[in-house]
C-alpha cells in the first residue's frame, strides 16, 4: 500500500482550515480565545442581560470589522486599534437607542459594561489582521464570532441566573436560590473558568478526531488505489 504524501498534506491542511474558520466552538471568542470576558463576568448575571450583550455585540462587531477591513492599507498598523474603537463608538450611539427601545431600564442596569464594549478585544482584535480580507469572508467571520459570543454569554447568563437567583428570565424556578454567590463577579469568574475548561477539553477531542479522520480517509483512498 502506497500513500500520496502531497495529497495527505493537502487533506490535513483542508482540515486545519475548517478548524480555523470555526468561530462558534473550536475558536469560540469567549471560552477559547478569552475575548470579552469582562462584560461576560461582570454583566451576564441573568438571561436578560446576556440577551442584551448578545444583541449589542453584532451591532458593534460586524460593521466595525467591515469598515476596518476596508481601511486596511490606508492607516498605519499602530493606529488601527484606535480607529476600530472610534468606529465602534460611533456605531454604539444608535445601537444603544435600539437596545434601550427593546429592553428599557434593564439597559441602564448594565452600567459601564455596555459602553466598555467599544474598546473590548472582541471588537479591536480584527485590527491585528495583517492584510485585507475578502468582503464576504470578513462579514462571515463577524457573524460567526457574534454567534459564538451569543452562545457563550447565554450559557453563562442562564446558569448564573438559575443558580444565583433561582430563576430564568425572571420566572422563579428554584426557591430559595441555591448559590447566591454566582450573582457576583467572583461567581461569574468561577462559572466562566469552568466553561473555558470544558470547551478546551471538547475542542482538543474534536481536533484529535478530525485529524484522525483525515488521515484514515487518505489511508483508505490510497489502499483502494493500490488494489
Amino acid at each position: 500500500m502506497r500513500r500520496n504524501p502531497k495529497s495527505n498534506q493537502s487533506l490535513i491542511r483542508s482540515t486545519e482550515e475548517r478548524l480555523k474558520n470555526d468561530r462558534i466552538l473550536v475558536n469560540n471568542p469567549v471560552f477559547i480565545e478569552g475575548l470579552a470576558l469582562t462584560p461576560v463576568i461582570g454583566a451576564a448575571t441573568t438571561l436578560r442581560n446576556a440577551t442584551i450583550l448578545s444583541i449589542m455585540i453584532p451591532i458593534l462587531l460586524i460593521p466595525t470589522r467591515f469598515i476596518g477591513n476596508i481601511l486596511i492599507g490606508t492607516i498605519p498598523q499602530k493606529l488601527r486599534i484606535m480607529v476600530y474603537s472610534v468606529v465602534a463608538a460611533l456605531i454604539y450611539i444608535p445601537g444603544l437607542s435600539v437596545i434601550t427601545n427593546l429592553f428599557g431600564m434593564s439597559v441602564a442596569a448594565m452600567g459601564i459594561y455596555l459602553p466598555i464594549l467599544v474598546v473590548d478585544s472582541i471588537i479591536t482584535s480584527p485590527a491585528e489582521i495583517p492584510q485585507r480580507e475578502k468582503g464576504w469572508s470578513c462579514l462571515l467571520s463577524g457573524i460567526l464570532s457574534s454567534v459564538g459570543f451569543a452562545m457563550s454569554v447565554f450559557l453563562v447568563g442562564a446558569l448564573r441566573e438559575l443558580l444565583g437567583h433561582g430563576s430564568l428570565w425572571g420566572s422563579p424556578i428554584i426557591s430559595p436560590a441555591p448559590f447566591p454567590i454566582f450573582t457576583t463577579a467572583v461567581g461569574g469568574l468561577i462559572i466562566a473558568a469552568a466553561f473555558c475548561a470544558v470547551f478546551q477539553f471538547l475542542v482538543s477531542l474534536i481536533k484529535r478526531a478530525r485529524y484522525r479522520y483525515a488521515k484514515d480517509t487518505q489511508f483508505t483512498e490510497d489502499s483502494d488505489e493500490t488494489i
